[in-house]
């Protein structure tokens, strides 16, 4: 019994990992094809974006799971990428 709780977060965190996977490839995508149509400044915004995402955001959360909570890298790197669905539900789209 213990363990089937102990596996549901494990396979959310999962499930949300793979949609912050998809959801940096499909702007990884969109970016290469601004820049390949030729719209320079949207895609050095789109960059600096991203790399603010990853430094700012998903490393931090990372490494205080790692040095902090003392958990596994996986388990740390999934928890990191979880943590963008969190972040994407506090941004305002218009």
């Amino acid at each position: 019994m213990q363990k089937e709780v102990r596996e549901e977060p494990i396979s959310e965190l999962k499930s949300d990992a793979r949609r912050a996977v998809w959801a940096f490839l499909i702007i990884n995508i969109c970016v290469v094809l601004l820049a390949l149509i030729g719209i320079k400044e949207f895609v050095f915004a789109a960059i600096f974006i991203q790399l603010g995402l990853i430094l700012l955001w998903l490393l931090p959360v990372f490494l205080y799971q790692v040095l902090i909570k003392k958990q596994a890298v996986v388990l740390s790197t999934l928890k990191a990428l979880a943590s963008y669905k969190n972040l994407m539900g506090q941004v305002q789209w218009p």
